[in-house]
């Protein structure tokens, strides 16, 4: 019974070690035209291929933002609806950033949500009562690529999962802003990936 004190921390510190990390493992989801060339970051959360060519972004469009989850959730449509439309809107403001280039190769960008974590705030809320944090987490799993439009090859693509931070405190009450953080994230680390040479 005297342990039974130790026990709990110990439980609740583990728990709360487990709900740190960011990375949201990812697999091949069939979605790019390859995965051959992507090459991994240390911890496994993303893998990415960076684009060689300057792209002009006045020719630079995106052609399908997809819903490629397959794992049963309660989502509506319109919650899906939501957080591809932040997708879209993610990609293009990344698109916008890129600078004019005489010369810049036309691009075909494609994207799809392939997993999804909502939270649960009621869990969330009993696990502030009982362990001054919240456990449940959400996140999203993202793949990305920029094809050629003429030849389809494959220019830049991100194959990313990512599980909201801890610290934004925030977003583990709202079963769909871990989603949008994460689908965030994926537009800012994709960007760069349109860059040659960045």
């Amino acid at each position: 019974m005297r342990n039974q004190p130790k026990r709990a921390a110990v439980l609740a510190a583990a728990l709360l070690l487990t709900a740190c990390g960011t990375t949201m493992p990812t697999k091949p989801s069939g979605f790019l035209s390859s995965y051959e060339r992507l090459t991994a970051s240390p911890d496994g959360g993303q893998r990415t291929l960076r684009t060689p060519y300057a792209l002009d972004p006045a020719h630079t469009f995106i052609t399908s933002v997809e819903w490629r989850v397959k794992s049963s959730n309660n989502l509506s449509l319109e919650e899906r609806t939501r957080l591809l439309d932040a997708l879209r809107a993610g990609l293009q403001a990344q698109i916008n950033r890129l600078p004019a280039t005489a010369g810049g190769r036309p691009a075909e960008v494609r994207a799809a949500i392939t997993d999804i974590a909502t939270v649960s705030a009621s869990l969330n809320v009993l696990s502030v009562a009982m362990f001054a944090a919240p456990l449940d987490r959400g996140g999203a799993s993202v793949e990305i690529e920029a094809l050629d439009s003429g030849t389809h090859q494959q220019l830049a693509a991100l194959n990313m999962g990512y599980f909201a931070p801890l610290g934004d405190f925030k977003a583990r009450f709202s079963a769909l802003a871990p989603a949008a953080i994460a689908l965030d994230k994926a537009c800012v680390e994709f960007g760069p990936l349109l860059r040659p040479g960045m």
